[in-house]
């Protein structure tokens, strides 16, 4: 993806849906189950938070993640779209405009009241196509409601859908992920996030792991799927731009790309975080309490923080160097956090070079580096290095 491909300055609109059919046991979203709450009243609170946050914002970049954006009845679905363009004026601005979306709810009218609102880009939750392994996650949808899904957004006209799948199921076959692998590359997506399963503190799926009722596949393993997953992506046309996601030339995530490079969001939404002027802030995470702090016309803020130049690079650089072939920019980082990087992290950063870990690249007076293939696989090890209890400044 090219470097001018979104503005260094420009801002990107995060709008947090968190209702789902089912909470998947490996999830640690900020998603609830969906028991009858009221789902119109939720969408005029995030209508009211934007019009106070949000006005004339004119993103560059739109993602409506959860939860299960999808889930909204397209009617109401509509409803959203049309008037956060009359407060935002995203559809005159924006580069990309993504949506999330479950197989079991996407369907053709859901599909057609994105594409008619403005969504350019559908990403599908497919995760398996394997019927246990689906139920063990607990999902609510089989690999034939998946494939309808993607037909779906096609018909409709979506040029862009993202197929996300998860690897590394316990005991998983080999053989079992490439034929997934290779079944959901078939529908010729324009991108794939392919995941390894995580166990993320808090969630059903750690709690089970931790009872010593779910083991963890092996970590020799998990680099084996991994390698094959970037083998199989790179023969059908998919680089490699970012640790987990895959895509066809020009077609990378430029939303997930302005994350990626330190850019500024808005986030609005039960639980959504922002990064804007040097201030990062979260909102209240239950439904109910931000429901009702903005019908109180109370901002439903509930953390606000100004991080220190040396957090603001450890996560500039903790984004970035997920970046396989782009890695971070060193004028960014400088730009970001006042700091250069070489010296905040001397002796860590000539250690990781002299290690293989870590390269730079120079074009004429522009830096950037990134991490090498020894690199990416030892990836945590690397960022455990440069955490901002070890920088000097």
């Amino acid at each position: 993806m090219p470097a001018h491909a979104l503005d260094e300055d420009g801002v990107s609109l995060y709008v947090h849906l968190p209702f789902c059919v089912r909470k998947c046991r490996y999830c640690d979203f900020n998603s609830y189950a969906w028991t009858g709450q009221d789902l119109e009243r939720h969408v005029e609170a995030l209508l009211v938070e934007a019009r106070a946050r949000a006005a004339e914002l004119r993103p560059q970049t739109v993602f409506f993640g959860g939860g299960t954006p999808s889930f909204l009845p397209a009617p109401l679905l509509a409803r959203l779209l049309a008037e956060l363009d009359a407060i935002t004026g995203f559809r005159g601005s924006a580069r990309e405009v993504t949506l999330e979306a479950n197989p079991e709810s996407f369907d053709a009218a859901r599909a057609a009241a994105c594409i008619d609102g403005g969504v350019t880009r559908v990403s599908i939750g497919v995760q398996s196509l394997r019927a246990d392994v689906l139920a063990a996650y607990d999902r609510v949808h089989d690999a034939a409601t998946a494939r309808r899904a993607f037909e779906h957004a096609r018909a409709v006209g979506f040029k862009r859908v993202n197929c996300d799948l998860i690897f590394a199921f316990p005991g998983q076959d080999p053989q079992a992920w490439r034929e997934d692998l290779l079944e959901v590359i078939s529908w010729k997506p324009e991108h794939l996030s392919c995941y390894e399963l995580t166990y993320e503190p808090g969630t059903a799926l750690t709690k089970l792991r931790d009872a010593g009722r779910w083991e963890g596949e092996e970590s020799q393993r998990c680099q084996e799927l991994f390698a094959m997953t970037a083998e199989l992506c790179a023969e059908h046309g998919y680089g490699a731009y970012e640790v987990s996601a895959f895509a066809r030339t020009g077609e990378a995530s430029l939303h997930n790309l302005a994350y990626w490079r330190s850019l500024e969001w808005v986030g609005i939404g039960a639980g959504a975080a922002s990064w804007r002027g040097g201030e990062r802030r979260r909102n209240l995470e239950r439904p109910e309490l931000y429901e009702q702090a903005l019908a109180r016309n109370e901002d439903p803020i509930d953390e606000l923080e100004q991080p220190s130049a040396t957090t603001n690079l450890f996560e500039a650089l903790m984004m970035g160097l997920r970046l396989r072939e782009e890695g971070v920019l060193h004028s960014r980082l400088l730009r970001l956090t006042g700091l250069d990087a070489t010296s905040a992290c001397a002796p860590q950063w000539q250690m990781l070079h002299e290690e293989g870990m870590l390269e730079t690249i120079r074009h004429g007076e522009s830096r950037r580096t990134r991490v090498t293939p020894l690199g990416l696989r030892f990836l945590d090890d690397v960022l455990v290095r440069l955490a901002p209890d070890r920088l000097e400044v």
